[in-house]
Parts: C-alpha cells; structure tokens; sequence
C-alpha cells in the first residue's frame, strides 16, 4: 500500500501519458536496469539489520550520546530518517556535516567525552571535512591520555580499501563497518551508513527498508510507475516550457532535512554537461513571507512540489476568549494543526489559480515505512530524470576537482 496520494495540475498529463506510450520501450529497459542496482536491491536484505542492530545495542549500553562525523550523503540520509519521526529518542544524537572551526569546537568540547559515542562515516576515507574532524576528536582523546581507549569505541564506516580512514581504524582497534563500494553516499540511506544512526536512537529500521522494498516491488510488477510520469513531466517541461527551478515545499518540520537530503540527491546526479533543473527547498509556512511573492509572480521557470499531510487537531489548542475580543475569531478555539491545514491548503489552491504547474504528495502520516517509500520514489525518479537527460546519475565530475584544489591549497604556502 502506497502511504501518499500523488495530484498533478497544470501539467498535460494527456501529453505525458503520449510522450510515456512513444518511448515505453527504452523507459522499461532503463528502469528495469536500475531497480536492480544494489542501492535498491539493498532494501530486501535482512542479514545486515540484525548486524547493525547488534552493534547498536552495544554501543547504546556503552555511551549516552552519539556524534555522526559526516558530510554528503554520509549524513543526511540518516539525519532525514531521525528528523521524519519526531520522537522522544532513547540517545540524543548529534550530526556535524560541516567544518565551521568556532562551532565545531564550541560544540565538541561541551560534550562528556567518555560518554559519548563517535560514528564516522566516509566512503572514499579521504574527504578532508572529516578527517579533519575526527583527527580533532583524536587530539582531544590524546590530551585526555585515554586515546586508545576511547578510540575502541569510535565506530568507522568506510569501504574496504586502504585509505586514510581505514589505517586509522585499524591501528587504533575501532569498530569497523564496509560501506559497500557499489552504492554512492547520496544513495546510501537504506544501507548502513543510514540504517545504523537511525537504529541507535530507537527506530525500527526494518520498517524504513520495508517501505521501500513496498514501491520498488510495485515498480518491478507494474503495477507502479508515478516515478517515470514525474521524471517525464521535469523533463518535458525543462525541454518545452524553460522551466530551470525544480522546488521542493514541505509543510512539516518533519521533513526539514528531508528537503536537505533531496537537494544533493538531485543537484549532484542531474547536473552535468551544462544539463539539469536546479532544486530549491522551501519550507511551509515560514516561507510563504519570504518567496511566495517571487514564486506567484516572478519568472514562470519553476516546477513546484508539495509534500503535505492532514495537521487537523493536532498541536496546541489556541485560546478563544482573547481571540474573540481582539477581532480573531477565526482562529479561536482552533489547533494550530488547524492553521498549518488551512494555509497549506490555500497556498496549493493559489498556485493552481496562477497556472502554475504543481504537484502534491499528499502522506497519510509520517513513519518509517512512509518515508522509506518517499526516498525510494525520489531516487527512482531521479535517476531515470538522469537517464532522460542524458547524464550519469552516479558521478560527480565538478566535486571531485574542488576537493583535488583543496588538498594543492593545503599543501602550498597560501595556508
């Protein structure tokens, strides 16, 4: 059972479903070849949970708090997952993605360093951000003359070659997890690198891989296939109507870092050779008073994407007697779940009103099997985007030369 409902307008889905029957052949061919890839097929496994369930539940007896050293797709699949369910977690967790050298340092050292647990995540074991915040972490064991103890404790995902990262795990005793070479970090979020923080502040995993194994398996049968229609539609309208902005709009905090995840999943698979729509994340309603303007009258260059849920009755209940003697009946006696439904719902209605053309995935509710379908569908449809564009989806060309300039900077006499 698919957990969201997809509604298009303003789009010529007529047009679509023609441009769909002329080219089914090739699409099934590329679709076929990708659901086998094992960023998907990865979600049938069993095996590997009771793994990362096993070291989990050791570390969680060991430390009271978890520190994700990370950047890319090393941490916001994961810290997507965590964010999505809003719980009460068992451990408080902490993900650092970026080398802000005051925050970062500020934040490590409030931290009781013997009662917390480091995971650092890095597939090639050589990007800079994170050796330099793990090697940080190394010094403060080493002032505290308790690294090799402390060390046992980091845990280490990174793939099986003889890397930076790896030597260090190795000399120093640390856990050590292979990130599987076939399976780039912006798809990573049903593998360990993902599956592994999700585990430790309590959420079912097996859940999260189920909700994907759910749509990947109705893709394989046939019996789903809105992934290829929204690859088609960013496509064609790209192609035909200069629509160059692909926007994301959530309306729940829920998804915050949902929205983060899916702008490095798209921008670095689709935009290569001078190709690709540019996505933009905008958060519901705090932006409505900042970009709405741009977005109901400025350039028509943009494809816009709801992701929405029923917010009725939930939250706190706001109070009538003040709000009826100070001319706001409207909101008296209503849940602010009441308001977040009712301007979610206008905004939608107002950019169909303006021919805008507009998508909403409308999700029943928020838990690990709905957000494993919801990252399962956006990989798909952004590789086969990829495909229809003619571009790779799995590298990334541009990256790799900033990092090569950085390393040549470091080691000039500039720094």
């Amino acid at each position: 059972m698919i957990n969201f409902e997809i509604s298009y307008h303003n789009v010529d889905l007529d047009l679509i479903q023609k441009k769909l029957e002329k080219v089914s052949d090739k699409i099934d061919k590329i679709n076929q070849n990708f659901i086998n890839l094992p960023l998907l097929t990865i979600s049938k496994q069993t095996e590997d949970i009771k793994v990362i369930q096993k070291i989990a539940n050791v570390l969680i007896k060991k430390k009271e708090c978890f520190v994700i050293l990370g950047t890319g797709g090393s941490n916001l699949g994961s810290r997507a997952l965590i964010n999505a369910l809003r719980v009460e977690y068992k451990n408080k967790i902490l993900f650092f993605d970026n080398i802000d050298p005051l925050n970062f340092k500020n934040s490590i050292l409030k931290l009781n360093i013997e009662k917390t647990g480091f995971i650092i995540i890095s597939k090639s074991g050589s990007t800079s951000e994170t050796l330099s915040q793990f090697s940080s972490i190394i010094e403060i064991f080493k002032l505290k003359n308790n690294m090799k103890t402390l060390l046992k404790d980091c845990l280490i995902i990174t793939e099986n070659k003889d890397s930076t990262l790896r030597k260090i795990a190795k000399k120093y005793t640390c856990h050590i997890l292979d990130h599987d070479k076939d399976i780039g970090g912006r798809y990573s979020v049903f593998s360990n690198v993902g599956l592994l923080p999700a585990c430790l502040v309590g959420l079912n995993i097996s859940k999260i891989r189920k909700g994907a194994q759910d749509i990947i398996s109705k893709v394989i049968n046939k019996s789903f296939n809105d992934h290829i229609k929204g690859a088609l539609i960013l496509t064609h309208l790209q192609l035909k109507q200069s629509i160059n902005l692909n926007v994301i709009i959530t309306y729940l905090d829920a998804l915050y870092y949902f929205g983060k995840w899916y702008l490095q999943l798209w921008a670095e698979s689709i935009g290569k050779e001078s190709k690709g729509i540019t996505p933009i994340h905008s958060i519901g309603t705090t932006d409505q008073h900042s970009q709405m303007q741009l977005f109901l009258q400025g350039p028509k260059d943009k494809f816009f994407t709801f992701i929405n849920k029923d917010h009725r009755g939930l939250g706190l209940k706001m109070n009538t007697e003040i709000l009826k003697e100070n001319n706001a009946d409207y909101l008296a006696g209503k849940f602010m779940g009441d308001l977040m439904y009712a301007e979610q719902k206008s905004t939608l209605n107002v950019f169909i009103a303006n021919k805008l053309p507009v998508r909403e995935f409308f999700c029943k509710n928020i838990d690990e099997f709905t957000i494993g379908q919801l990252m399962a569908y956006f990989i798909m449809e952004t590789i086969l985007a990829c495909h229809l564009t003619g571009v790779n989806p799995f590298n990334q060309p541009a990256v790799e030369q900033g990092k090569i300039l950085t390393k040549d900077y470091l080691s000039s006499k500039i720094i």
